[in-house]
């Protein structure tokens, strides 16, 4: 029955998968598997199979279904019901919310502090408003591997963004709540106390072990702890769950309840327990698999934990089919189901910490898949501090925490040194970790896998576990070798590919190209985009601001499994081409930073300077003349050749050959350097124009276009900016002599991938 159970799990997320995905690839991965089920189960029960899958195919459809939007995106007015406590970030505040009964996504610009305040203390889940704004579609990911925020709000089941333009409190009224809002309003509660009574340092985790909310954890801590692998920590999950269901049963149990009460008392309480630590995936699955197990025990009825997890599985997915491309979702299944189904690796260790370490290792092995597709990089430290780390969140940190809030709300003067303690300690192990994931090599970056090593790395690891099951890990050479066979390709990935990119990245108002050539011979980034940055009121500032460099382009270099920048390229000084550089130089090893002659003293202030000097990354000064070629690629320097007052002109301007094509990268030149360039190189001609500052009226002249005579341009600029780039008279210009134009303003990223002399152009957005 077991058996049967986990191949109707398999079965219906390859079903969900096919209905979504659409794909060739899904559909040869289900022939595989029904073929396997024939040969090893029989064809009766691979007819059982293919019917769940068909099951589930269906179930997935009618989601879709129900995902079709009342909304034409005319509307003007709504009213709105808030289905949660609203998040305040600064002068932003957002929440999901309904409205004729259809989930949407709330965004608000609060004008003043006053207003914050009083929102603050009237709003509550279940409050209904009458509000103006209009509905925005979400988009879909402006660079390749980048975040996709519309696919993110479809698993929500959320269409539509509304953006509010007012939100008045006299339109606001209280409804009658019902018990969820109530646990809901609770939990609101107890973030805000944790928030206000806890020190900076500590309140993000305290609100993470006990709520399930973990925003106010510093984003340093939190990559510390993704690079080491030891992120799911800072989510309730089910060793949470069964510490809390395990104390207070005990506690029942000595206090005189009966064992039966006890269980009742459990699965009553196990509901409101997954409203109040935010109802995440893991929460859901390890409150659901208690409930079951109390339930059964009721019943007096006994099932094995891989019946009721993949019981829990189907339930959830046939309730929510976009619950299977949630990250936490598949993390949270695959690694439990791998370690229930390898009990019998565990039990070949009898010591208590070897166990501990084969199931840090069991966890590892079964996230990699996983963690490559969505993240590219898995820790090597990992499976050592989760066998430190585990026991002490579990153990110390979760009651601990616990202890010190109901200590703080119920005998505040005694809380205060639990609180202390507790501040210390986490700050200690943030401390550490930080220190720890500096290590070289302590995290490796492989890349984004294609399809078929996706195929190959998951049947290895597959491999290896049945090898394992059925003799010892020493014994596995064969499957260990293949395992990092195929982990050794991935990694070295771009020194065997005969493919190049040279890509626009869409970094907002700014520039940041990326070439990769073929063969891993060069990868160069020109400019790293950037925000100008103007000073706040406190009440305004946000928790995490958003930098081009952490949040986009570090991810984009890290999926295309880039270990280090050969060249980091900075044409000109100006916060929308720098910006981010600082970010670049500590999220990914660069070996020469690139600046043009004449401006040293205007980068000598820059934190990027000092960053380069501490690692000891040399930084070059290029000046007109000089060239270098890396393969079949050529580079070479057409600007600075003097120094300028203007930084525009003294942008860097490069001229390259590469993928059959000729290329001319020109910063934010100006028309008057155009002339002066022209005139110095008179046949100086290019096919693929990077347009001079943002397409605006001051470069990309029509005597300049004409003298290069480009067969497509390429124009980066931020979608709807304030300084309206591209500029009429430019796209005017570049029709009028048919240059085909590229806009990440409105396509997205801008790629060119080539091999050899041939190449094709793609956008991120149709």
């Amino acid at each position: 029955m077991d058996k049967k159970l986990i191949f109707t799990a398999v079965s219906a997320a390859l079903g969900t998968s096919c209905y979504f995905s659409r794909s060739g690839k899904i559909l040869f991965i289900l022939l595989l598997y029904f073929i396997f089920l024939y040969m090893t189960a029989g064809f009766r029960n691979m007819l059982l199979q293919c019917a769940a899958a068909a099951l589930f195919f269906s179930s997935a459809h009618i989601a879709a279904i129900r995902q079709k939007t009342v909304f034409t995106g005319r509307e003007s007015t709504f009213l709105i019901t808030f289905s949660e406590m609203p998040d305040f970030d600064g002068s932003l505040m957002k929440s999901p919310i309904k409205s004729r009964n259809e989930s949407l996504q709330l965004f608000y610009s609060i004008g003043t502090e006053e207003e914050k305040s009083a929102l603050q203390q009237y709003m509550d889940p279940g409050l209904s408003c009458l509000i103006s704004g209009k509905l925005e579609k979400p988009e879909a990911a402006r660079n390749e591997n980048g975040f996709d925020y519309k696919k993110f709000l479809i698993q929500k089941n959320i269409s539509w963004i509304l953006r509010a333009k007012t939100l008045s409190l006299d339109r606001c009224r209280h409804n009658t709540k019902n018990p969820a809002l109530m646990i809901s309003s609770l939990r609101a509660k107890g973030i805000s106390y944790i928030s206000e009574h806890f020190p900076e340092s500590s309140k993000g985790f305290v609100s993470a072990l006990i709520f399930g909310d973990g925003k106010e954890i510093g984003e340093e801590d939190y990559l510390a702890y993704q690079r080491l692998g030891i992120v799911h920590l800072l989510a309730i999950s089910g060793l949470h769950v069964s510490f809390l269901t395990g104390i207070l049963f005990y506690l029942g149990i000595r206090m005189g309840i009966t064992r039966e009460k006890m269980s009742i008392i459990i699965l009553i309480l196990l509901p409101a327990y997954m409203i109040l630590s935010g109802g995440s995936p893991s929460v859901l699955r390890s409150c659901l698999m208690a409930m079951l197990y109390f339930f059964l025990s009721l019943c007096r009825r006994k099932q094995a934990i891989t019946a009721s997890m993949a019981c829990v599985f189907l339930f959830l997915l046939l309730y929510r089919p976009y619950l299977l491309f949630n990250i936490g979702f598949q993390l949270s299944f695959l690694v439990s189901f791998s370690i229930v189904l390898s009990s019998p690796i565990l039990k070949k260790y009898p010591n208590h910490f070897h166990q501990l370490l084969i199931m840090s290792i069991i966890c590892q092995l079964a996230s990699i898949p996983v963690l490559l597709y969505h993240f590219y990089e898995v820790s090597v430290l990992g499976i050592f501090l989760n066998v430190l780390y585990v026991p002490l969140y579990s153990i110390l940190f979760l009651p601990f925490s616990i202890i010190a809030l109901a200590f703080s709300i119920f005998l505040p003067r005694l809380s205060e040194p639990l609180i202390v303690l507790l501040d210390l300690s986490f700050r200690f192990c943030s401390w550490f970790a930080e220190r720890i994931s500096n290590i070289p090599l302590s995290y490796l970056t492989f890349g984004k896998p294609a399809y078929w090593t996706m195929l190959l790395l998951s049947l290895s690891i597959f491999i290896l576990f049945i090898q394992w099951e059925r003799t010892s890990l020493s014994k596995c050479r064969k499957a260990i070798f293949m395992l990092a066979a195929v982990l050794l390709v991935q990694y070295h990935i771009n020194k065997i590919s005969p493919f190049g990119e040279v890509t626009f990245l869409d970094v907002g108002q700014g520039d940041s190209i990326l070439i990769q050539l073929p063969y891993n011979r060069g990868n160069y980034l020109i400019d790293t985009g950037g925000r100008l940055m103007f000073h706040q009121e406190k009440w305004k500032e946000r928790r995490k601001v958003f930098d081009t460099g952490s949040g986009t382009i570090i991810p984009l270099l890290k999926s295309k499994g880039i270990h280090s920048l050969d060249k980091l390229i900075l044409t000109h000084p100006d916060t929308d081409h720098i910006g981010s550089a600082d970010k670049i130089l500590t999220g990914i090893g660069v070996k020469q930073i690139v600046l043009g002659m004449g401006n040293e003293q205007k980068y000598r202030e820059k934190n990027f300077i000092q960053t380069a000097a501490r690692k000891g990354i040399p930084v070059a000064e290029v000046k007109r003349g000089d060239r270098w070629k890396a393969g079949e690629a050529e580079f070479f320097v057409l600007n600075p050749f003097r120094t300028e007052e203007e930084t525009n002109e003294s942008s860097i301007v490069l001229y390259a050959k590469m993928g059959g094509l000729t290329w001319l990268f020109t910063g934010d030149f100006g028309v008057k350097s155009e002339g002066e360039l022209l005139h110095t190189f008179p046949g100086l001609s290019a096919d693929i124009l990077k347009a001079g500052h943002h397409g605006s009226k001051t470069s990309s002249s029509a005597e300049f276009l004409n003298g290069i005579s480009p067969m497509a341009a390429v124009i980066s600029a931020g979608k709807k900016n304030r300084y309206g780039h591209p500029h009429q008279e430019t796209l005017k210009a570049l029709s009028m002599l048919h240059i085909k134009v590229f806009r990440t303003d409105e396509q997205g990223a801008v790629t060119y991938r080539f091999s050899g002399r041939r190449g094709t152009f793609s956008t991120s957005l149709p």
